[in-house]
């Protein structure tokens, strides 16, 4: 009786052997990465979609690791308990759990899948100013944003990246000591990035996701990290297609040891900064500085921080752009109507900022109608808008048209939907205001910022749009308005907004030309 026994019992494993042999898992919930096995969970109340959260793609960098390139981790062998976000970055003023130990990443998948319809990949870069933020999508993981994009058929991806002085620094210390190592210098959350990215490239296909379609797409910081990311060598090869969206990509930067722009060299800016903060002589050593508590330098420097250029990135991406050294894939960008609600995180008057534009100041004022007689609110307003344009909206026009320096496509849009109730409060599409429309999600239709049976719609299109580039590298189709390519001499925007998107010609073309000039004039017309 125990052989046939036997025997039944090997026919009904053979099933699940083959199934592992074409790697798929007869439990879509626990995978195996490279590091080890990884145990994820069921949304509440539906099995469609597999979310695992808090899965290391580096060790903690901390203590002899703080300012040093992400090192992979060490293997296990226990399933990992993907259950739960891990600690965020440490950060100011942030609630949720901090800790240096936090280059994780969190992905969602079809609970059905398999290597012979892989699905795209989409990564997911927060932003926050280079300061803030972490890669949770909702507060309820598992029917959240991250979710919601994986029903569309795609595997999301979202990463965290070491922040502030602790990811975007240069000090002469640490400046000496990579030059004994050979390691990479200054934009170590870039680093993070990279070394998320080549754990996708790893790991997709154990997700169900196809290694040969990865899109990088962010917001703000997120999205000038996506243009960081287009023009840094050591990204090459590591995704396919990229969303920036109200990336920075004109902006300044430091470089690591040269002064220009205006700025000094960003050793310069991180010795004076240390020096302010700590006591430490004249001459702090790399020990010196890795002994410095974390609490402290999270709060060192006033605003925002940004990329250092001269090392991980070789140059501003405007400048990469227009050289020709891109990565060479299909490319979309754009910006938001009133991306001015940032303007009050920099420490500036409206009157200081028109006056930077010196003799184009009456220009700048008569384009954004703060001319003749303008009281305090409407001028703050015309400063307002005027930042946010010259800090995100032409950057998406410039990088867009630049794209022409390689053979892949540019897109550009212009997101300027704003809800009823939310139009006494902003005169046009606040800043970040896009990305539920990206992932496809209004939120909760009983809320009061709900925004409607047109704001659903708005937001399908778009997701569908986003999908569809990350599945083809080209975001029509399924019956949408046309997007076309971006070229100067139509300047052809797709506007989205209600009741559907519509491609436009010339989207504020006399403040952009204004803004560009001013642009090329800083960088020698690069």
């Amino acid at each position: 009786m125990k052989t046939p026994y036997r025997l039944a019992a090997a026919a009904a494993l053979l099933p699940l052997l083959l199934a592992c042999a074409a790697g798929e898992s007869a439990d879509p919930f626990l995978v195996e990465t490279d590091a080890g096995p990884v145990q994820g969970f069921a949304p509440q109340g539906s099995d469609d979609v597999a979310a695992f959260l808090g899965i290391p793609f580096a060790q903690a960098p901390e203590g002899d690791l703080r300012w040093r390139p992400p090192v992979a981790v060490e293997p296990w062998t226990e399933p990992l308990q993907a259950g739960e976000y891990r600690p965020i970055c440490p950060q100011s003023r942030a609630q949720l759990p901090r800790s240096e130990d936090c280059l994780y990443l969190n992905v969602w998948t079809s609970a059905e899948r398999s290597d012979a319809d892989a699905m795209p990949v989409m990564v997911w870069i927060h932003g926050g100013g280079f300061r803030a933020g972490n890669g949770r999508l909702g507060v309820a993981p598992a029917t959240g944003r991250g979710a919601g994009l994986a029903r569309r058929g795609v595997v999301v991806v979202s990463i965290q990246y070491r922040l502030a002085a602790l990811g975007f620094f240069a000090h002469p210390a640490l400046a000496a000591e990579a030059a004994t190592s050979g390691e990479p210098e200054g934009s170590h959350g870039v680093l993070d990035m990279i070394a998320a990215l080549k754990w996708v490239q790893r790991n997709a296909g154990a997700f169900g996701g196809d290694p040969d379609r990865v899109t990088i797409f962010g917001v703000s910081a997120g999205g000038m990290a996506v243009n960081t990311l287009m023009s840094a060598p050591a990204a090459a090869g590591l995704f396919h297609r990229a969303i920036a969206q109200s990336g920075y990509g004109t902006w300044r930067l430091p470089h690591l040891d040269e002064a220009r722009w205006g700025l000094s060299s960003a050793r310069d800016q991180g010795a004076a900064l240390i020096a302010d903060a700590f006591e430490l002589g004249d001459d702090p050593s790399a020990t010196d500085l890795r002994a410095l508590p974390v609490e402290e330098l999270i709060n060192l420097g006033a605003g925002f921080w940004v990329p250092i250029t001269g090392s991980v990135l070789p140059d501003e991406p405007g400048i990469v752009f227009a050289r020709g050294e891109q990565h060479d894939v299909p490319y979309i960008t754009g910006g938001n109507s009133f991306e001015g609600t940032i303007f009050r995180a920099f420490a500036t008057t409206p009157g200081d900022h028109f006056a930077t534009f010196g003799e184009r100041e009456a220009q700048a004022r008569a384009l954004y109608g703060a001319d003749g007689e303008t009281d305090a609110d409407a001028e703050r307003t015309a400063a307002a808008t005027l930042f946010g344009d010259q800090r995100y909206v032409i950057s998406a026009r410039y990088l867009a048209e630049r794209m022409k320096t390689v053979s892949s496509p540019g897109r550009a849009y212009y997101f300027q939907f704003l809800p009823e109730a939310r139009r006494e409060a902003f005169p046009g599409a606040p800043h970040g205001s896009e990305v539920a429309y990206a992932f496809g999600d209004t939120g909760d239709p009983e809320a009061e910022r709900y925004p409607g049976p047109d704001g659903q719609a708005l937001a399908d299109a778009m997701a569908g749009y986003w999908t569809r580039f990350a599945a083809t590298g080209d975001p029509n189709g399924d019956g949408a308005p046309e997007w076309p390519e971006y070229e100067a001499e139509s300047d052809t925007w797709m506007v989205l907004d209600a009741p559907e998107p519509r491609a436009t010609p010339g989207v504020i073309k006399d403040r952009l030309d204004l803004l560009e000039a001013v642009y090329l004039e800083r960088v020698g017309g690069k």
